[in-house]
Formats: C-alpha cells, structure tokens, sequence
C-alpha cells in the first residue's frame, strides 16, 4: 500500500462527524486576518474583532451575499466605541458577510471561515487572506473542504446560496464509491481525477515494524511524504487551475480529510495569489484546529471491522497515529521546500508541472483578488 493510501486511510478512519465539538461550537478564524469573525452557533450570536489600526469606525453592516457594497447592507452598529462586536443572527440558513467601514480609508469585508454546517468536514472559505502587494483573496469565490458525504438537507440550503458552479474531488475511485457526493445545492461541474500511481510505502512500513520506532520518525515520514502528493496530484490541480483561470468560479476542492492533498492544493493556490508563505503555512494548520481527528478516530468508540482498509492503523499505538492525523506546519513547510529544491521556486513548479501561464497567472489573481 503506498503512504498516500496510508494517508487517506487514516483520514477516512478518523471522519466520521463534521468536526471536533469545539468546532461545532465556536468557530473562529484563529487569528490568521487582522479582522476575526467567530460563531457561537447555540445562540447564532456572531463576534467580530477588529485591529486599532483601521481607525474610527463608522459603522459596521452586514450582507447575505459576498458583493454587496458598503453602504447597501444592513447597518448592525453606528460609531462602536470598541474594537469588538456581537450580533445575533435570526437563523444561520445563509452565509453572512461583514463590512467594517472606517472613518477614513477604505471599507473592509470578513466573514466567517469556516462555514457552520451540520455535516460539513472542513469546509472553509480561503478568503480574506492579504498578498504581498496589498491586495487580498475575495471571500466566497473558493473553498476548501473534506468529504462532504455527510451534508444534511439544511446544509446543502445553506451551500445554495454560495453559487459553486465547480467542485474538484482529488480522492481516489474507492473513496468516491464508500463516500459518494450527492451535491444537492445547484448545478455543478463535478470533476474526479484517475488514481494517482501508488508510490513506495517502504519507509512507512518499516517506521511502524520497527518496535523502537517513535511519533518522531513517523511525523519526519509524513513530512517527506508530502512532496510526493503534489507530484501525485499535478493533473488535478492542472484542471483546477485551468478552471480557475476560465473563470469557473466559486469553485471547491476537497479530498477526504480536507487536510493533505486539499493542503497543499490550498498551498499552491494562494501561493499563486501571492499569499506570504507564513500565511499559507498557517492556514494549513487550520485543519487541526477545526477537526481534532484523533479525538474521532480513538475518543467515540467506533469499532472499526478487521477486515477494513485501515484496521492495520487502528491497532497502533494512538501516539504512533496521531502523526498521521495532524497538520503540523513541518509538513507543508518540507513539501514547500523540496518542490523550491528541485524546481527553483513554487512559482517554477506551477508554470512547469500545473502548466499554469502567465495569461492564466493574471486571470486568476483578476477572478480571486481585489
């Protein structure tokens, strides 16, 4: 079995709900925007923080679609005299934007990143995110996510009104047929890739034979791995990206955690945006902080059957697991690293291995940045 069949069968061991209860609960955007919006689902009662250096604010609206312009949303607050506030929605059935609009400069738009589903396993929009130029990623154009399988009747009301016109699944046949997507929210475009080539597992194998073997050299592993599965992908984030650059949009991407391979086609993306690499790294980390995968896969009892696909996994120490289960920045980080190695730059890589032109290049930061 190769590591990525490794990777995907722990992932697929591990989800088996939309994300750890912490999640579920409050959902935030860790920081990573100078502007976080969370979400207290119980009460509906979202926060939105803002950094002393926008100013005096003038107000704050909110919108029910990603293209509403300051001054045509609901205004929700005149002159707030804190940097913070709360507002409690009337239900959470559709997707709320944000406008803080200073005194003086221009109007700022956030939203919540990762979407409050029911069913949903990761599924996060990748917006709001500054370049090294200035600009910033649209919000509601692209979205990243897990197996969606478990999106429940209210979920795809609420995914109606993003208007995803593309969906890339990069997981392999067999995870398509045990977690098919039956996309209820409007027509798509649902795209599958063929299986990739199974690489060499050794290593792997060999970490887990090994009786002196430690979390270490399976988190070392994993992070080797990883060059690997952008290699692996290349005809699926090749038609991504040409999606993308025909202006196919919004669009999302998914695998089956929503962690590794949706990972580093996260990575390429916003890193083709011109997305500073701490920015990329940290929103690959997001992952774990939205779905704690070992609390799924040791803490709520599943029994997983012999003769399942993973059940080699579900016998291992959890501290020998638990690597598999992360989204340690060490592993986008070395997988950034070796594509700079061989390639010169991520940039090089994209124009040589996803055939991503200059014209393309150009269209699509036009499409996703403002």
């Amino acid at each position: 079995m190769s590591i990525q069949k490794y990777l995907t069968a722990a992932s697929l061991a591990v989800i088996a709900a939309s994300g750890s209860s912490a999640a579920q609960d409050r959902i935030d955007a860790a920081g990573i925007t100078e502007i976080a919006v969370s979400l207290d689902k119980p009460t509906r009662t979202y926060t939105i923080n803002w950094p002393a250096s926008l100013g005096e604010i003038e107000r704050v609206e909110v919108a029910l679609d990603e293209q509403t312009m300051p001054g045509k949303g609901i205004v929700i607050a005149d002159n707030p005299e804190t940097d913070s506030l709360n507002w409690t929605a009337d239900s959470l059935d559709q997707r709320h934007y944000f406008l803080i609009v200073p005194e003086e400069g221009e109007a700022v738009r956030t939203a919540l990143r990762l979407l409050p589903l029911e069913g949903g396993r990761n599924f996060r929009d990748l917006g709001g995110y500054k370049t090294s130029d200035g600009r910033s990623v649209k919000w509601g154009k692209l979205y990243r996510s897990g197996v969606m399988d478990g999106l429940t009747d209210q979920d795809y009301d609420y995914l109606s009104g993003l208007g995803i016109q593309v969906i890339c699944d990069f997981r392999t046949a067999h995870e398509r047929a045990e977690e098919p997507t039956e996309w209820r929210a409007g027509e798509i475009e649902y795209l599958t890739f063929p299986d990739p080539e199974e690489g060499d597992s050794m290593g792997l194998m060999a970490i887990f034979q090994n009786p002196d073997a430690t979390p270490e050299m399976v988190s070392q592993n994993m992070a080797q791995s990883y060059a690997g599965i952008a290699a692996d992908q290349a005809p699926a984030y090749r038609e991504m990206f040409d999606r993308l650059a025909a202006g196919e949009i919004p669009l999302a991407f998914n695998c089956t955690a929503g962690k590794d391979r949706t990972g580093i086609g996260a990575a390429l993306l916003l890193t083709a945006l011109g997305v500073p690499r701490d920015t990329v790294v940290a929103d690959y980390a997001l992952s774990e902080v939205y779905v704690d995968y070992m609390e799924e896969f040791v803490g709520d009892g599943q029994e997983i059957p012999a003769d399942s696909p993973y059940a080699f996994l579900a016998q291992l120490p959890p501290e020998m697991v638990a690597p598999l289960m992360r989204s340690d920045p060490l592993y986008i980080e070395t997988a950034l690293a070796d594509i700079e190695e061989t390639h010169g730059s991520v940039m090089t890589f994209l124009k040589e291995e996803i055939d991503v032109t200059d014209e393309e290049l150009e269209a699509i930061r036009e499409a996703l940045l403002n």
